[in-house]
């Protein structure tokens, strides 16, 4: 192995962009453990000067219970054994993140952990402060397929400009970010992905360090078993083996007047990415359709 082949590496990607889908096949390599998002490592860097000199056991307890009691490490049961946590050194909060993360692990018999939370993805600069030498995997889907996804779940935003607006900034400033990493980014397609699974995940696992296994590909064996019960209304197609017919969906669900509107909010960043765009002039209806959502469809 290289220098850094043991370091964490970090699954973004704007919502709905298959991040779960692509955790699961990590998850499923012999040597990765990959948890259910962890969702407080941003957070609690904002806070960690609260908790005082991790050094005094006292402190690390705290900020650890506190940690605990984080909504999505709860729903991912990331923390079932504070103990075997502390019994790992912590002076730092790097320390502390890096032994909840190395407990996971070792209960399910892996030598190197990573996470996969996508609202990071706008934070990557917080996770390079906290483990500068750890490694970026960003997963970029076309941001109409995106739009269609979040729509048809009942917690997603429903006007066709934020959800426009936030792929763009999501995908764009990621991408932003990981030109400056260098070697320590890695770009992915969900289309590659699904269309090339196994060439897709050899050149993942190039990127960790870590050899190719067809057991990445053998994730649907038991992907319900890795994910909270109450997220599979959201991700069963998760769980599946990659599937095709989502690929494109916008060409079959969208109307002309919101893939008019979609490519006015994001075009550059479909282009940027290497998606097709249309092209096709405003339209009367995609004028009415834009004062709809300006003034009645705003969220």
């Amino acid at each position: 192995m290289t220098v850094g082949d043991s370091a964490p590496f970090f699954v973004v990607g704007a919502p709905r962009s298959g991040t779960t889908m692509l955790r699961l096949m990590l998850d499923a390599h012999p040597e990765l453990a990959v948890p259910f998002e962890s969702g407080f490592i941003v957070d609690f860097y904002r806070r960690r000067e609260e908790y005082g000199n991790l050094s005094l056991r006292q402190n690390a307890i705290r900020l650890l219970h506190d940690i605990g009691e984080h909504p999505m490490v709860r729903r991912g049961g990331l923390i079932s054994d504070p103990d075997a946590v502390l019994e790992q050194p912590v002076r730092t909060y790097r320390d502390l993140v890096d032994a909840i993360f190395r407990a996971y692990a070792r209960r399910q018999g892996k030598a190197r952990w990573g996470d996969k939370t996508p609202g990071y993805v706008t934070d990557i600069d917080v996770l390079r402060a906290v483990f500068p030498d750890c490694r970026i995997v960003h997963l970029v889907r076309d941001g109409r397929d995106v739009a269609v996804s979040t729509r048809s779940v009942d917690w997603g935003m429903r006007s066709l400009p934020r959800i426009a607006a936030d792929w763009r900034w999501n995908t764009v400033l990621a991408h932003k970010v990981g030109r400056v990493l260098g070697g320590d980014y890695q770009l992915v397609r969900y289309e590659d992905l699904v269309l090339q699974p196994e060439a897709s995940l050899r050149s993942i696992a190039a990127f960790l360090g870590v050899p190719y296994t067809d057991v990445m590909l053998s994730y649907p064996q038991n992907g319900a078993e890795k994910m909270p019960a109450d997220s599979m209304q959201w991700h069963a197609n998760s769980v599946r083996a990659p599937e095709a017919n989502l690929i494109g969906q916008w060409r079959r669900v969208m109307s002309r007047a919101d893939r008019i509107i979609f490519e006015q909010c994001a075009g550059d960043a479909l282009e940027m990415f290497g998606y097709d765009v249309e092209r096709h002039p405003s339209t009367f209806a995609s004028r009415l359709r834009a004062l709809y959502y300006a003034t009645l469809q705003r969220y």
